[in-house]
């Protein structure tokens, strides 16, 4: 027998006792599932709390463990001490509560990053497991003691996995993660982490293991949605999103930054001019302006008051209310003083006061351009959303038509209620409901109340709850019908308490290209929070990117830094990160590439069309040309790689904006393997000559 197959064998018979015990941890989380939904069904209604804690404790360790089912375990670690213990996505103990894996973000994984020959922590071999499944297909050992290793096999996992063709989605890194990623993603959770790095240096993935080890390590702080990964694209968070599920972690919020106001989700770019126009901070007093101002459908009238008494009444209102902290959405009220006072108090009618002063929602304000909004208005609609203010609640409606006159669709039920439908006949509401439970259909007169009664109280009885009378009232569309007495009145649902939507820890990707609305934007969401800034000064594109890291942490309202820095790029090959880096703006230090290998091809051709048709690879190409060669725009690629490149007409990149440069260094690192250029027109100068 090999020894490589002797030590596969020894590390699945490991394998096996893990995935058996899982199994057992599987059952018992199934049968206390089933127990807390047992209580629920079993009596009155006491221990909610303690049934519901133990269903979602029970549900979410099923999730836990079933999503952790590939590559379970990666990783040994044997010390000089004589210990050895194995490191996996999550920690499984035996029966004896003694550890057969160790979680890779608990304390005692972190010698499994961070040992090194020179700095060994006592390790004397860090193994790498290979798994399909529940089968050991691999080990590759890295010795990191002087002394001899009994059964040492393989060649290094890093280089196998860097080597490997990249699918459709962004991969963990969780059991190759060096030595700098692994001190960025353990750095503690407060105050702001800025970590820095070229292309293929690892940033998205450590930003995401981080997210998972913040999780591990505060779970009751960090868990239920008060994390925060915001990316530059919905292509980008598209091509990330099976990361942190990999990693066990489904609570974080992702979003791209065209997301992440309520309601919009926009893709599309604006051209470099009008981008920085919209990002620059002169729009919050723009935005304001348009707050304020008259409303295009406003009356032009109100009794002896003209159009311009009117536009001097308006700009009264806004003066005492900024002088009171009173947003334009809150200012109706004050509004009707103005106007009563220059109208010698008469009252002013609700109608007028309705269209002249009306609620406003930022889409009021800021229309979309040809129905389409882009990524760069996403921050304008935050802010009107700030400046605006929410409306000031106004007195419950109580009578059917003002429900049908106001409403713009059906409220849920809060009781029993028997109304009549044209098409459907006697219908019954339930509470909590917006839809009948129950539809007589043309079996009951339509006139016939009382007979549509007596049926709707059976149904209430099956229900639980006897009927002993009728009244007057309105279903959920604000139709007139009927509401049941019964003899003993509905119990009044517990209203839980507003959990209020605050981020404790966010993460920026691709922060470089932050313009200063955005970061406003984003300042509001993060107000609260601790932060992992992620970014790369030499891929800015941004006309309004910050010009440092201290600049953009400022404009996000942060001031307490610790800045790291991952100097070494292990995906992009070294021949293709060296020719990008001549496209590098001065002062920007290039990545080492770790990756031997790759090609990089140019070619001047004759006719695009009949070039790109005789490559296979992804085709990037300039905005202007991309949809008419069947291209990725290029400025959708920011953070994406992929296996073979085809880039098109690189001068054509540089002249469309005025950070062109920084976007084609961007475009020629995307390639992981291969590299080929196709383009017409001469060759932006720092490129150089013909390859």
């Amino acid at each position: 027998m090999s020894e490589t197959v002797r030590q596969l064998a020894i590390e699945q018979q490991v394998v096996d006792r893990v995935y058996a015990r899982l199994e057992v941890m599987r059952t018992q989380a199934r049968e206390l599932e089933a127990e807390g939904r047992d209580r629920a069904s079993a009596g009155p209604s006491t221990g909610l709390v303690e049934r519901d804690a133990m269903v979602l404790s029970a549900s979410a360790r099923l999730s836990d463990l079933d999503g952790q089912e590939e590559g379970l375990v990666f990783g040994r670690l044997d010390f000089d001490d004589g210990d050895t213990y194995r490191v996996g996505r999550l920690g499984v103990r035996d029966e004896n509560r003694e550890p057969l894996v160790v979680d890779w973000r608990a304390p005692a994984a972190a010698p499994f990053y961070r040992a090194t020959p020179g700095e060994p922590l006592g390790v004397v071999r860090r193994r790498i497991i290979t798994c399909q499944g529940p089968t050991v297909v691999g080990v590759d050992d890295e010795v990191l003691s002087a002394g001899d290793v009994d059964g040492v096999v393989g060649e290094g996992a890093l280089l196998a996995s860097l080597t490997r063709a990249r699918g459709l989605h962004m991969r963990d890194i969780v059991s190759t993660i060096q030595r700098e990623q692994d001190e960025a993603i353990r750095a503690p959770a407060h105050g702001v982490t800025v970590i820095t790095g070229g292309p293929g240096t690892g940033k998205t993935q450590v930003a995401l293991h981080r997210a998972a080890y913040l999780l591990y390590t505060d779970r009751g702080k960090f868990a239920d949605g008060r994390v925060l990964v915001v990316g530059p694209s919905t292509v980008f968070t598209e091509y990330i999103g099976r990361v942190l599920p990999g990693l066990g972690e489904d609570s974080v919020h992702l979003r791209a930054i065209g997301e992440l106001f309520d309601g919009v989700v926009a893709t599309r770019r604006d051209r470099a001019e009008v981008a920085r126009a919209k990002g620059d901070l002169t729009m919050v007093r723009v935005l304001t302006e348009l707050a304020w101002d008259t409303p295009p459908n406003a009356p032009g009238r109100l009794g002896r008051l003209d159009a311009d008494d009117l536009a001097k009444a308006r700009l009264d209102v806004r003066r005492r209310c900024e002088a009171r902290g009173i947003k334009p959405n809150g200012a109706r009220a004050e509004a009707a003083t103005v106007l009563s006072e220059l109208l010698s108090g008469r009252e002013i009618p609700a109608a007028f006061l309705n269209a002249w002063w009306p609620m406003l929602t930022p889409q009021d304000v800021l229309p979309a351009q040809d129905g389409q909004w882009s990524v760069d208005d996403v921050p304008l609609l935050d802010e009107l959303a700030e400046i605006l203010g929410e409306p000031v609640a106004s007195t419950p409606v109580r009578t059917g038509w003002q429900v049908r006159e106001l409403s713009s669709g059906p409220r849920l039920a809060d009781e029993f209620v028997l109304s009549l439908s044209l098409n459907d006949g006697w219908q019954l509401f339930a509470p909590g409901l917006s839809t009948p439970i129950a539809l007589s259909g043309q079996s009951l007169d339509s006139g016939n109340a009382w007979a549509a009664q007596r049926w709707a109280a059976a149904i209430i009885l099956r229900e639980g709850h006897e009927v002993v009378g009728w009244t007057d009232g309105f279903d959920p569309y604000g139709e007139e019908g009927y509401l049941p007495e019964l003899a003993e009145p509905l119990p009044v649902a517990e209203v839980a308490d507003p959990v209020e939507d605050v981020y404790l820890h966010v993460i920026l990707d691709e922060a470089q290209d932050l313009s200063p609305m955005e970061c406003r934007m984003i300042a509001r969401r993060a107000a609260h929070a601790s932060m992992t800034i992620v970014g790369d000064l030499g891929q800015a594109t941004h006309p309004l990117a910050a010009g440092s890291w201290p600049e953009l942490v400022k404009q996000l309202g942060k001031r307490e830094v610790r800045m790291l820095d991952l100097p070494t790029g292990y995906r992009v090959p070294q021949v293709i990160a060296d020719f990008a880096a001549r496209a590098l703006a001065p002062g920007i230090e290039p990545t080492r590439s770790f990756r031997p290998g790759g090609t990089l091809t140019i070619r001047q051709v004759d006719d695009l069309r009949t070039a790109i048709a005789e490559e296979r690879g992804t085709i990037i190409a300039p905005d202007a040309i991309a949809d008419s060669l069947d291209a990725v725009p290029v400025s959708q690629v920011k953070g994406l790689e992929y296996d073979r490149v085809v880039l098109v007409e690189p001068a054509d990149i540089v002249a469309a904006e005025p950070r062109g440069m920084n976007r084609l260094y961007v475009a020629l690192t995307r390639a992981v393997a291969e590299l080929v250029i196709l383009h017409t027109k001469p060759l932006p100068e720092v490129l150089g000559a013909e390859r």
